[in-house]
């Protein structure tokens, strides 16, 4: 009698595993898709606009793309730290900020170089230079003085908030001079590249405009419709989580039905 029960349960359980089994074999992924996109990307070179900002695509592979636009007339800062050195034309010099809290000019100082074979010796933590004179006696110069002796007074010029300054080909002003640096700026090109994937966002055009980038047939096609495609992406993880539950549902019952039938149909004594 207990085998007949033991019989009968074990066919539900197989009937459950087969079902769920079953079911998982007829069940259809949904997929996502972007009805009248707001752009549509499917060459490189292309060109396209967003809110009057053009954009380029600079590369579009395997689903994914590069954008970029040009800014002319983008702002560019640089800091010059204090006491860094600082190249204008063949001649190196020294910037020197004064120790204020709110210093209105800084100095650039000539940089003055001891040659290879220049002779110093540290005294009292002051540099002096072995000088050699007549009859073979030595004498010690302080470095500074040595140097004014050989090169004369360095070349100083003086640096103001407002003013031009040439740096690294670029024509700038000076922003901004503190303690500790001085800000310089000044106008040129700068360009910003967008990388746009499969189901990533990104935000486009002067008012940042959110876009959901979708790949389809070797395009990306771009649509501000983000709520839709983020509700149809949701149904495809139910979509994957109801799957994973009809596994369990179908390995879970044909492991009990074997268990049931194991343990039915063990030899017993007496």
């Amino acid at each position: 009698m207990q085998r007949r029960a033991a019989g009968v349960y074990v066919a539900v359980f197989l009937v459950i595993a087969a079902g769920a089994y079953s079911l998982i074999g007829v069940a259809q992924e949904p997929t996502v898709s972007v009805e009248n996109p707001d752009k549509t990307l499917s060459k490189q070179g292309q060109k396209f606009s967003v809110d009057g900002r053009q954009y380029n695509v600079t590369s579009l592979s395997d689903g994914s793309a590069e954008v970029a636009w040009t800014n002319q007339s983008a702002t560019h800062s640089a800091a010059l730290q204090n006491n860094s050195t600082v190249e204008r034309g063949n001649t190196t010099f020294r910037l020197l900020i004064p120790n204020q809290s709110n210093p209105n000019k800084a100095t650039l100082r000539e940089v003055q170089n001891l040659t290879n074979n220049t002779q110093t010796v540290q005294q009292n933590n002051q540099t002096y230079v072995v000088v050699n004179g007549s009859g073979g006696n030595k004498s010690l110069v302080p470095v500074d003085q040595y140097k004014r002796q050989q090169f004369g007074a360095p070349e100083t010029r003086t640096l103001r908030e407002g003013n031009n300054f040439q740096y690294q080909n670029n024509s700038t002003t000076i922003a901004n001079i503190s303690k500790e640096s001085v800000t310089l700026q000044w106008t040129a090109p700068k360009t910003t590249t967008t990388s746009l994937s499969d189901g990533g966002r990104a935000q486009l055009g002067p008012n940042n405009k959110t876009f959901v980038a979708h790949s389809e047939g070797g395009k990306v096609l771009l649509s501000q419709n983000v709520k839709a495609y983020s509700e149809q992406q949701a149904e495809i993880r139910h979509f994957h989580e109801r799957i994973a539950g009809l596994w369990g549902v179908s390995i879970l019952s044909f492991i009990a039905a074997m268990l049931l039938a194991m343990l039915a149909y063990m030899p017993f004594k007496g």
